[in-house]
């Protein structure tokens, strides 16, 4: 799969990594633009942390092709490469202070003693550490080492960026926090960022593209409200986001709408899916494009369902459907929209049909 137009500073072709009989990437081509944040999204075993570490130079491709600004990297050492690195585990030195660990690639790099305090000071600045500059590792909390570690990657002000699950053990509230820090200093310096997270919401957050992965693949790749809105495939839609997925077969089609046979009905949408010969497709509709009632009118299309739980979140009340077949729907209910159906009454629901997608 191949994607991205202008100026380049990365691409990829056919890049991919075999140990024996097992292949941990399939041949991947994809192109990253200067300063953009592109997201590297899927599970465990998706491929996804392999093509970062060919990119980094940690790993050497088995096939393929790396060019960054049109110089062949494909087996270029890492410590030749200049590239930010973070991982999740910090790797902070324990017996050096946040000042001494972020210096340390500017001394590596043997700039002037003046440079190294100006540019260290200036970036623990932007992280807000500038008042922890004399503590030691042990003595800052998971984000704040978080932060040095994003410090001692920025302050030698790379040009590209390289990050794997950079925020996977703090909390909940501290990840929050860390994507806006991490998008807000991407922002500031203008670098090229390639982030890998398994988290969905995150890669919502912060991208500029996300490119989701599946079984050493490229499953889809655009920007975050195009994979969103316009899944190419079952597994995009229902890995970002809540998806309530209809499977069936495709009756009738053109180059954008196309009619779907299912258990529950036919029911029609956008024709989204990315491998168009196929007659078993499926129909995606967001749960928060689902509304209680009968359709109202030719425009919209729906169904009935028992109604089988009811989850209360404050701001909104998610509904579980179970369908004649057994299929499980869920859609969201604003509770200030009327009453509140009960657990085990039959129940309409109805969607906008030109919200709906079909995907293979």
């Amino acid at each position: 799969m191949t994607t991205g137009t202008g100026e380049s500073e990365i691409v990829l072709e056919g890049l991919s990594k075999r140990y024996g009989t097992f292949t941990a990437l399939e041949p991947t081509s994809l192109s990253v633009k200067e300063g953009e944040f592109l997201t590297l999204l899927g599970p465990s075993g998706s491929g996804k942390t392999t093509l970062l570490q060919m990119i980094s130079g940690l790993v050497d491709p088995s096939a393929g092709r790396l060019t960054v600004n049109g110089e062949d990297w494909t087996h270029r050492p890492v410590n030749q490469r200049g590239m930010g690195l973070v991982f999740q585990h910090y790797a902070l030195f324990p017996h050096m202070t946040v000042a001494e660990n972020v210096s340390f690639p500017l001394q590596m790099r043997k700039l002037p003693a003046a440079d190294i305090s100006a540019q260290v000071e200036e970036t623990l600045r932007k992280v807000q550490l500038d008042r922890f500059s004399h503590r030691f590792p042990k003595e800052l909390s998971g984000g704040q080492q978080q932060r040095v570690a994003l410090a001692r990657c920025f302050v030698f002000r790379p040009k590209i960026i390289l990050m794997d699950e950079p925020l996977g053990a703090l909390d909940k509230a501290l990840r929050e926090h860390m994507q806006l820090e991490i998008r807000r200093l991407h922002k500031e310096y203008g670098t090229t960022v390639i982030y890998v997270t398994h988290d969905q919401e995150e890669a919502l957050v912060m991208s500029d593209r996300i490119c989701v992965m599946n079984h050493a693949k490229v499953e889809q790749l655009g920007a975050p409200h195009q994979i969103y809105s316009d899944p190419e495939t079952v597994f995009s839609a229902t890995f970002i986001g809540h998806s309530n997925v209809l499977k069936g077969t495709r009756e009738a089609a053109d180059d954008n709408w196309a009619t779907v046979r299912t258990a529950n009905g036919t029911f029609s949408g956008r024709y989204t899916a990315r491998d168009k010969a196929t007659q078993d497709v499926a129909l995606v509709v967001r749960p928060e494009q689902m509304r209680v009632g009968p359709a109202p009118s030719s425009e919209f299309e729906g169904l009935r369902g028992r109604l089988s739980e009811l989850v209360y979140l404050g701001s909104e009340t998610r509904l579980l459907l179970t369908l004649a077949d057994g299929t499980n729907i869920m859609l969201r209910h604003d509770p200030a929209a009327g009453a509140m159906p009960s657990i085990g009454e039959e129940i309409e629901v109805h969607w906008l049909k030109s919200l709906a997608r079909v995907v293979a």
